[in-house]
């Protein structure tokens, strides 16, 4: 079977879909720079990514046919499976790209979907009568793009920036695939303004999607190398200043979205007596370490901070089930109480196993006053100390710190969203207000 290929160019319509070969070929040397010296596999999935994004525009623009005519079999194969595979890649990457299997649970099942239909229904549409093999593998792009354009608009209301960069991608997208499908199914060829204005906006559709992958690629690569701009000088987290207003602002979103989340506090218990064996400069690394540990498990999309000299918090604005609080609890404590090797005040390293606790309270879209929050945290922190997991999270209804491993979360978030707090946990002591503790100066507004 050969599917219908476009019909032959005219000289300027080669000229324009090889301008936009060309184009996208720069897009795509810049992706496999930037892979080469990022050497991540973000980095390599982006160019994976934008790699069949030029292959989509160019099969379904028809030019291959006029380079190579006698090749129109392999080349009406190839323009069947490549939308649904671009698609396929595109979903299971926004999941990723999104932290769907952290966020939100019917964004993850969502995407998770689109991506096995796409994966099937892509070869399977090479069963079908030629006049319906290459509609179909469109409804599947398509419908693959649409759900990826709704959950990210979904994911904008839940607090991710970007996600509006990549909102914007897919809605210029959207028409761009609509237009090559449409050019592709065409007994005759659109005329040139048409054409025009579908080459530039698949021009500029991918160009948006490229920026915004590698705008979280970067972000990603700034958490891990500690070079962000305007955070804590040394752990290049947000600072606590920043982290109070992302908490005030993600609690504002909740009234409206209705999602819950969690706060989580990570304490160091007496980093004082560490300095007669490494000093200032041994313990600044203990927190560097600490933070990029903490950020390995939590994500680049889920906020973490430095409220203080030996206090870590971390927003996660929203969690798509309870469970994931105990599994995030146990990964962070496990993963911050391992040796750590810093440098010694004599010369050499030295190994330290980090005194810390984690501690989580729910967040849900009951008002809470941010300085309570951040003092239940760090008090179910401090409670947490005592327990074998070292993470402890703060049970609703007997206003108590509970070890994540035992706490009874459910599969559903009811329980805890109808839990009232009723008195105030008791502070650390020695500190009776801990989110004014060490360094912290400022007044959380």
């Amino acid at each position: 079977m050969s599917p219908a290929l476009p019909a032959l160019m005219s000289s300027i319509e080669m000229m324009l879909w090889s301008a936009v070969a060309g184009a996208l070929g720069l897009v795509l040397l810049l992706a496999l720079a930037d892979a080469f010296y990022s050497r991540t596999r973000a980095a390599w999935q982006t160019l994976a990514y934008l790699a069949l994004c030029w292959l989509v525009v160019m099969l379904l623009c028809g030019l291959p046919v006029e380079l190579w005519p006698e090749g129109k079999e392999p080349l009406g194969i190839a323009q069947l499976l490549v939308g649904p595979v671009c698609a396929a890649m595109g979903s299971y990457g926004a999941s990723k790209w999104l932290s769907a299997h952290q966020r939100d649970h019917l964004m993850k099942v969502s995407l998770l979907a689109m991506t096995l239909v796409c994966v099937i229904g892509g070869p399977l549409c090479l069963l079908l009568a030629p006049q319906w093999a290459l509609p179909a593998s469109a409804a599947l792009a398509i419908a693959n793009l649409s759900v990826v354009l709704w959950l990210s608009v979904r994911a904008t209301q839940l607090g991710d920036r970007l996600a509006w960069g990549l909102a914007l991608g897919c809605l210029l997208t959207l028409p761009a695939q609509i237009g090559l499908y449409g050019l592709a199914l065409s007994p005759t060829r659109f005329s040139l303004p048409l054409q025009a204005g579908v080459a530039m906006i698949a021009l500029l559709s991918v160009v948006t999607t490229a920026a915004m992958l590698w705008l979280r690629n970067r972000q990603i690569r700034q958490l891990k190398r500690g070079e962000a701009s305007g955070r804590d000088p040394i752990t290049q987290l947000y600072d606590g200043v920043t982290m109070v207003q992302k908490i005030i602002r993600a609690q504002r979103r909740r009234r409206r979205t209705r999602r819950d989340g969690a706060l989580m506090a990570v304490l160091l218990f007496e980093p004082e007596n560490l300095l007669p064996q490494i000093g200032q400069a041994g313990l600044n690394e203990i927190y560097i370490q600490m933070a990029r540990r903490i950020q390995r498990h939590t994500g680049a999309v889920n906020p973490a901070g430095r409220y203080y000299d030996r206090c870590f918090v971390v927003l996660l604005e929203t969690m798509h089930s309870p469970r994931w609080i105990r599994t995030l609890g146990l990964r962070v404590a496990s993963s911050l109480r391992r040796p750590m090797d810093v440098a010694a005040l004599g010369g050499g390293r030295v190994r330290i196993k980090p005194d810390i606790a984690v501690g989580i309270v729910h967040l849900s879209v009951i008002g809470k006053d941010v300085a309570q929050l951040l003092h239940e945290a760090q008090s179910v922190a401090q409670a947490a100390r005592a327990m074998r997991s070292r993470a402890a999270l703060l049970d609703p209804e007997t206003r108590t710190a509970v070890p994540v491993e035992h706490a009874e979360l459910g599969s559903s978030w009811h329980a805890l969203r109808n839990a009232t707090p009723q008195t105030p946990l008791r502070a650390e002591p020695g500190n009776p207000n801990p989110g004014r503790t060490g360094r912290q100066r400022h007044k959380p507004a």
